[in-house]
């Protein structure tokens, strides 16, 4: 009988062993997630660049950063161009955005030295938003 009780032990302390290391392993995939969750809020701003953000496409740039202080998405057609849409007429003639519906998306972003933000206008390609132009401009900046 003591044997049985001994061997009831010893199999419920390596059962339990077993599912110390499954809770680890749960923990490490958690906190991966987890770590994937706070990345969301946290922003590489050493990556927020005119450079890198007017070859990023917006899938990469909001990896790199999901603070976005705008995200607007929009169709260019039939009006003029007005606010920021303004450096688009570089882009596109009036002719061609009065013809076609162009989707247009506007990001913009916070510099890293608080004084300029980022704006950046993409275009719709193959289902993916690359960018058209980035510039940069002072925070007072009025359109």
């Amino acid at each position: 009988m003591k044997t049985v009780v001994i061997i009831i032990i010893v199999l419920l302390t390596f059962s339990s062993c077993n599912n110390n290391k499954q809770v680890k392993k749960g923990n490490k995939v958690n906190s991966v997630n987890t770590k994937a969750i706070d990345s969301s809020y946290f922003c590489l701003e050493d990556s927020i660049t005119v450079s890198f953000l007017s070859k990023a496409s917006y899938k990469k740039a909001i990896a790199t950063c999901r603070l976005t202080l705008l995200d607007q998405q929009f169709i260019l057609k039939g009006h003029g161009y007005m606010d920021a849409t303004q450096i688009l007429e570089n882009y596109y003639s009036r002719e061609e955005h009065e013809r076609n519906n162009i989707p247009i998306r506007i990001a913009k972003w916070g510099s890293k030295d608080e004084e300029n933000i980022i704006y950046v206008w993409y275009k719709k390609e193959n289902n993916e938003w690359l960018p058209i132009v980035a510039e940069k401009y002072h925070k007072s900046a009025q359109f």
